[in-house]
């Protein structure tokens, strides 16, 4: 299933479980030209603590032609019965726009049957703070607001065979901006909530909600197929709906390799198509932190 959506899964997988450390290269591109390359870096502090530090960049022709850059410090703790994580972020000036803010996500177990089915309840909120260029009557002016957004995932999985998630996410905004005014927004808000799209979405969002299911081949293959479906509603502006499907291949007991598509449509428009290429690589497997 898509790594945004299962960050904190990741985890509770037996090879990052077991990692030192673990290197995730995700690299996206599609219509208008469309790049994306995010790297990232985590190591456990002990057997409860993991932390991390990425790097990205993301360029979209149709938008602008200049790389928007972005950096990330996560923090991952999990404990008994619950997993948290923090991840701050911000993306530096570019064409007159920058970001910075922060996400805040809890996972919950509610059910662990000894047949390896569970339910698992995860909820999130983040803050961002943008400043950009927007077209206002007295002509372009360069304008700070704030967003933020709340998000509620329901995770259901049978026998650790088949996984069904569903989000739901809410956006607030202060200020000035709206969709007809914004220039040349730089925040991906696939940073704040779930968007179910391979690109980046910097438009403002009022809500979105989402549904996947992925299906594991184990123990025949090493690999789980995946689905996902989600709408994306704008303020003031035309929805926009998002399909995507995926194959993930457990390559050898310390790399994975997740390849996927997606296709993307605003009412009204015609659709465009993004592919995603994602490597894991996991080192010192099989030791433990303090």
């Amino acid at each position: 299933m898509k790594k945004t959506l299962l960050l904190a899964a990741l985890f509770w997988l037996p090879a990052a479980a077991d990692a030192a450390s673990w290197l995730e290269n995700d690299y996206s591109f599609g219509s208008n030209g469309f790049k994306k390359e995010s790297l990232t870096f985590f190591s456990k502090v002990s057997t409860r603590v993991v932390t991390g530090v990425n790097a990205s960049f993301y360029r979209d022709t149709g938008r602008y032609r200049d790389l928007a850059y972005s950096f990330r410090v996560p923090l991952m703790y999990s404990g008994d019965n619950f997993f948290l994580s923090v991840g701050p972020f911000f993306y530096p000036s570019i064409n007159r726009s920058r970001a910075q803010g922060g996400k805040l996500y809890l996972l919950v177990p509610v059910t662990e049957q000894p047949d390896q089915s569970y339910l698992r309840l995860m909820f999130s909120c983040a803050a961002a703070r943008q400043e950009t260029t927007l077209n206002l009557s007295g002509g372009p002016e360069r304008k700070s607001f704030s967003e933020a957004s709340f998000e509620l995932q329901a995770e259901k999985s049978y026998f650790n065979q088949f996984f069904f998630l569903a989000s739901a996410s809410g956006f607030l905004k202060q200020g000035t901006a709206s969709n007809s005014n914004l220039r040349n927004p730089v925040l991906d808000h696939g940073e704040i909530a779930y968007m179910g799209a391979f690109r980046s979405v910097t438009g403002l969002p009022e809500w979105a909600a989402g549904v996947q299911a992925a299906r594991s081949m184990a123990p025949d293959y090493n690999s789980n197929i995946y689905v996902g479906f989600s709408r994306i509603a704008f303020r003031s502006a035309e929805t926009a709906s998002s399909f995507l499907a995926g194959l993930k291949l457990k390559l050898n007991d310390k790399s994975s390799f997740d390849f996927g598509y997606n296709f993307y449509k605003i009412k009204g428009e015609a659709g465009k198509s993004y592919y995603r290429l994602l490597v894991q690589v996991f080192f010192n497997t099989g030791q433990k932190g303090e």
